[in-house]
């Protein structure tokens, strides 16, 4: 027997069922009874064209009838408080430059934006908080590793230039690396560092799974006559180091004494790697030395980038200073006050994300409040989608309800605000912010050296309706595993998707080895949760969530979880997939001018090949992969094939690559067969593009 989709549930009625068809057929049945001399009812008949005419009208209205259902059922969902996700800002960092000689403070809340087009407003970044700016450039790094026969490698393009695709550091037991940050001048003004991790430390010793990596770091500066071995150490206070050791992206603040010198690495007891990575030019260098204090288990540490004179800053504006004029009380109870831009920006990190938001009564600053104590206060509650402030019902002759009421001709003031300015449309690339939207003193130029990221539009109201029984059944609790793949996703917006895999032995070649879940612990009470970011194939093939990213769902996650639970947020575990391929172009496609070469149809496929296998925007559907998704032969054929008139496909196999995390694959469930007609994927890998074969032939006539 089918299954049936509405078995068990409660279809909404259609209150009315009548076609065009329907209409005219009942219409054309009753024009004997009314009008008998009306004898030709042929298509030609005026009269018959203005019966179908009235049935198309009546038609258009019984539709706009049965939207009943959806509109009552959407007042429900409004009953209920359910309301569409937000959208949500772009964020990117911004990298100043002075001409002068002497360092510039920008303030918090400085703007800059794009260039505005005939066709397109500029997109405005506003910044998180003051940087000042000092006339000194960073122009070099290098990183000194031993296990590389104690070497240096030039590793600028990697961290500190776009496109900086970043750097994994490697640290064998009991070793350090030292990374080397070169300045063209000296500075007795502080030093502030914006790292960005791509994978916090993690140890893995052979057969474990990986851990928190003990490292231990220290900041050093190059003194006159020193090797980079004996610089001596920086002091860096309490609270100076935002990156906590290392293990999240932040800001280090470093401030240099005046022996601070300059050196050329060529005269370093250290050689380069090659010659392509001699740095022969003196700087002032900073060092980073990173010491794994571990016996047993290498550390590897992914940095992102290393930015200097840089802030972060998201597409969220604050209001102007003169504040905003919401209105004026009139008593009653529950008064609401709408404000005139939002959504209110959700501050990262914050236990209060909505503080920035400053409501005065009568020039009173009033205090923001989840839930609205009993009694008299003054106190307001926000609605952060639909940026309303809302006002309580306490009532004084009764000593009854919560927060005092705003009385009549009191005046409502928001004295300040951030907003969402702008969600997807402010994830531009790299270097298209351009200007100050005010000239800033002292501020010459401003840019961004990475693309923005990390901006979304309001949610569908279609994918509100199909969220809501999820949210309803959940409660805002993690028990299944759809439960923790929703809520990750309500957890953060940059997220394409999330999978959730539970306990399991599915996998036990060998109990004691939890590599055979790719590094996962799939034990009794342990739940895992791989994230995979919304980024697109013109930043990476294979996406990997940030550090903040993994914090900020995990600690929505752990106040949601079942307290027996282990939680372990992580990312992707990727799978290449080798694609062979063997085409032919057509003759004719040549001499229509088609295709003009062999290398044209290859690059074609290619491209598409390359499209169909990328986590995020590939798939038989085109959005996405899922974790644990086979791939099909048949799926790739009809996303890669060309034209009919272009060319064809004569062979085409697909084949398992090598893992790209630090695991095994089951061999006696999961074998790596030659290239054949499918690939097999473990329920914890995700699919991406490894390397595609393609063989184009000579013309085909």
């Amino acid at each position: 027997m089918l299954f049936d989709p509405d078995r068990g549930r409660l279809p909404p009625p259609n209150l009315d069922d009548r076609t065009w068809s329907d209409l005219v057929s009942q219409v054309t049945a009753l024009i004997p009874q009314y009008a008998p001399q009306w004898t030709n009812q042929g298509p030609a008949d005026v009269g018959m064209t203005l019966v179908e005419l009235f049935a198309w009208l009546v038609e258009g209205l019984t539709y706009r009838l049965n939207q009943v259902p959806d509109k009552n059922y959407l007042a429900f969902l409004n009953l209920l408080g359910i309301t569409r996700v937000p959208p949500q800002p772009a964020r990117s960092f911004l990298t100043f430059a002075t001409p002068g000689a002497s360092p510039v403070t920008v303030p918090a809340r400085t703007q800059a934006q794009t260039a505005a087009t005939e066709a397109q407003a500029p997109v405005v970044f506003e910044t998180d908080a003051a940087v000042t700016i000092l006339p000194v450039n960073l122009e070099a790094a290098v990183l000194i590793s031993k296990s590389g026969g104690n070497t240096y490698t030039n590793v600028s393009p990697s961290l500190t230039a776009h496109p900086a695709p970043g750097a994994v550091l490697a640290i064998p037991p009991h070793q350090a690396v030292q990374l080397c940050l070169g300045f063209d001048k000296p500075t007795t003004e502080a030093l502030n560092l914006l790292v960005r991790l791509s994978q916090p430390p993690l140890a893995q010793a052979p057969g474990q799974p990986p851990v928190p990596g003990d490292i231990a770091v220290t900041w050093l500066y190059s003194t006159a006559g020193t090797a980079p071995g004996g610089w001596p150490a920086l002091t860096v206070p309490p609270g100076a180091d935002g990156t906590a050791g290392l293990t999240q992206d932040g800001q280090v603040t470093l401030t240099v004494p005046a022996a601070w010198a300059q050196q050329a690495p060529t005269g370093w007891a250290v050689p380069s790697a090659s010659a392509a990575d001699a740095v022969t030019d003196p700087y002032y260098w900073i060092g980073l030395r990173i010491a794994n204090q571990s016996a047993a288990a290498p550390v590897t540490l992914g940095l992102s980038s290393i930015l200097f004179n840089a802030v972060s800053a998201y597409t969220a504006l604050t209001i102007p200073a003169q504040g905003e004029q919401l209105g004026n009380g009139d008593g009653t109870p529950f008064q609401v006050f709408s404000l005139a831009n939002g959504p209110l920006f959700d501050t990262p990190g914050s236990a209060t994300p909505y503080d920035h938001l400053v409501i005065q009564v009568n020039e009173v600053t009033w205090a923001q409040a989840d839930d609205l104590p009993a009694g008299p206060g003054s106190w307001y509650r926000v609605d952060p989608v639909q940026a309303q402030v809302m006002f309580g019902n306490y009532d004084p002759l009764s000593n009854t309800g919560h927060g005092t009421v705003p009385q009549t001709g009191d005046k409502i003031v928001a004295t300040t605000y951030r907003y969402v300015a702008s969600g997807s449309a402010g994830n531009v690339g790299a270097n298209a912010v351009v200007m100050l939207s005010k000239p800033a003193a002292g501020a010459a130029s401003v840019t961004n050296l990475f693309s923005a990221y990390g901006g979304s539009d309001a949610e569908p109201v279609a994918e509100t309706m199909r969220r809501a029984p999820q949210l309803l059944r959940t409660r805002d609790r993690a028990v299944t595993t759809d439960d923790y793949e929703m809520l990750a996703l309500q957890a953060s917006s940059g997220l394409a998707s999330a999978r959730c895999l539970p306990p399991t032995d599915a996998y036990d070649v060998a109990p004691s080895v939890p590599g055979n879940f790719g590094q996962l612990d799939r034990s009794a009470g342990n739940v895992s949760v791989i994230l995979v970011p919304a980024i697109g194939p013109d930043v990476s093939s294979a996406p990997v969530p940030t550090t903040e990213m993994i914090l900020a769902v995990t600690a929505y996650l752990d106040s949601r979880r079942d307290v027996t639970a282990s939680l372990n947020v992580t990312g992707p575990r990727y799978l290449p997939v080798n694609v062979f391929v063997t085409a032919a172009p057509w003759q004719s496609a040549q001499s229509s001018g088609l295709l003009s070469s062999g290398d044209e149809l290859k690059a074609r496929i290619e491209g598409k090949i390359r499209l169909f296998l990328h986590p995020v925007v590939g798939g038989p559907d085109g959005n996405g992969w899922r974790v644990g998704q086979h791939v099909y032969v048949s799926d790739l054929y009809r996303a890669i094939m060309p034209p009919e008139n272009v060319g064809f496909i004569s062979q085409l196999a697909v084949q398992a690559g090598t893992p790209l995390y630090a695991g095994n694959r089951p061999p006696q469930l999961l074998p790596t067969p030659p290239p054949g007609s499918w690939v097999r994927v473990a329920d914890y890998e995700l699919a991406c593009c490894g390397v595609p074969s393609v063989s184009v032939g000579g013309w085909a006539s």
